[in-house]
């Protein structure tokens, strides 16, 4: 019995060690187990991070994002594809493009009067201008090259170079002249599609004397109400082209120098102007000396009193067709083909002037002009419309003018005489 009661006691033993060493095990498992399911864990969560991370930063990219149809590719920027806000991958943030650089800012998206543009420094800290003074009050957002800043109209940029700029405006702008005024900094601007200029009635002199912009995009301005388009373009000196097909200016009354000193531009088409208010055109295309080309066939003049230099000095021009023209009530006509060395032939014969109309030097300078049709032409003696034309060439006239002014034109010009009731008839 004692020798059975050993051994039993034995097993029991061995039985408690047994069972020790494997809770031991077991336990030791169960750490291990943890522990690699904390590190798969660990290393899930930092893969997520460094992940969405990375996104963020694709997204951020300079010059690129994700567009809206969820793909995850990034899109390089654009002017095609930057005209809207798109909604990123990850988040409900609103991306904008702005010359290449992501503004993650909602409060651009959806709204009214943001502006894009480029401008340019040659000196590290050069000090510049940005806006008139008096639209600063107006601003309500501004970014500098990516970064907020406080609205200003003035900005020193450490670097040279070009630099971009993002302005938001409130909603109470009712004339935009003289914004861009003299900012010879300024390369290019684009006014975005929801840049709303419904309640704006001037643009006079808005981008006078930038003699630096390149491009002006506003394919989206709503102009029903502008009365004011005197020099809004005037001294743009090194624009190339200018597209103004979308321009409404059924109530302009001024155009006043509105392109005067644009020399780089060379076709300029205003088919689809309404100009059934205009009164003033006087100086509109002067010192264009590159402009070969210009369309105002549907010019409607007959509330217009003044042309005065009208094409002074547009010294490519060789034709023009103004047989729209209505100058019953022209006043002034002085000096509006003046110097344009390049014009050889001008059917006027539609111009039916008022005999005290004002046209000294209306003429003068066209060294090239061989052909002239004024049969619809009075005035007085006193008037001096035709030195430095070419020795030869062939004026239609009536009878009772020429004797006016047959002394200023050179003598080896051909006379036709064409009577009054004939002035239509041809």
């Amino acid at each position: 019995m004692e020798s059975e009661e050993i051994i039993n006691n034995s097993y029991k033993d061995f039985g408690e060690k047994n069972s020790e060493k494997n809770n031991k095990i077991s336990l030791k498992k169960i750490i291990i187990i943890s522990s690699i399911i904390t590190i798969i864990i660990a290393s899930l969560t930092i893969f997520l991070i460094l992940y969405f991370l990375d996104k963020e930063i694709i997204e951020c990219e300079t010059g690129s994002f994700l567009p809206e149809d969820d793909s995850e590719k990034c899109i390089k920027c654009s002017v095609n594809n930057c005209q809207k806000c798109h909604g990123t991958k990850n988040n409900n943030i609103c991306t904008k493009c702005v010359q290449g650089y992501m503004l993650y800012n909602d409060s651009f998206c959806n709204v009214e009067h943001s502006i894009e543009a480029i401008y340019s420094t040659s000196e590290n800290y050069q000090k510049i201008s940005l806006i008139h003074f008096m639209y600063v009050d107006h601003i309500k957002n501004m970014y500098v090259d990516g970064y907020s800043i406080e609205p200003c109209n003035e900005y020193t940029f450490e670097e040279s170079g070009l630099h971009s700029i993002y302005i938001l405006f409130d909603n109470d702008l009712e004339t935009m002249g003289e914004m861009f005024y003299g900012i010879n900094n300024l390369i290019e601007i684009n006014f975005t599609y929801i840049f709303d200029t419904s309640k704006i009635t001037s643009f006079s002199f808005m981008f006078y004397s930038c003699r630096n912009l390149l491009s002006i995009q506003m394919p989206y301005f709503n102009t029903s109400n502008v009365e004011i388009m005197s020099g809004m373009f005037q001294l743009c000196s090194s624009l190339p082209s200018i597209n103004l097909s979308n321009f409404d200016t059924q109530n302009v009354e001024s155009m006043l120098t509105m392109f005067s000193g644009c020399s780089s531009l060379k076709e300029l088409d205003l088919s689809n102007f309404n100009t059934k208010n205009l009164r003033s055109m006087s100086n509109m295309f002067e010192n264009c000396y590159n402009l070969t080309s210009i369309n105002l066939k549907n010019f409607d003049t007959k509330n217009v009193y003044n042309l005065n230099y009208l094409f002074h000095k547009c010294y490519s021009l060789a034709s023009i067709d103004l047989s729209n023209f209505d100058i019953s009530n022209v006043e002034y006509m002085e000096g509006m083909f003046e110097e344009c060395i390049n014009i050889n032939s001008l059917d006027l014969s539609n111009f039916v002037n008022k005999n005290d109309t004002k046209m000294n030097y209306m003429f003068y300078g066209c060294s090239e002009l061989k052909y002239l049709d004024i049969s619809g032409f009075t005035g007085d003696k006193n008037v001096s419309m035709f030195y430095g034309l070419p020795n030869k060439g062939k004026i239609i006239i009536k009878e009772n003018f020429l004797e006016l002014i047959k002394d200023q034109i050179p003598i080896d010009w051909e006379y036709v005489i064409k009577n009054e009731n004939e002035l239509f008839l041809e």
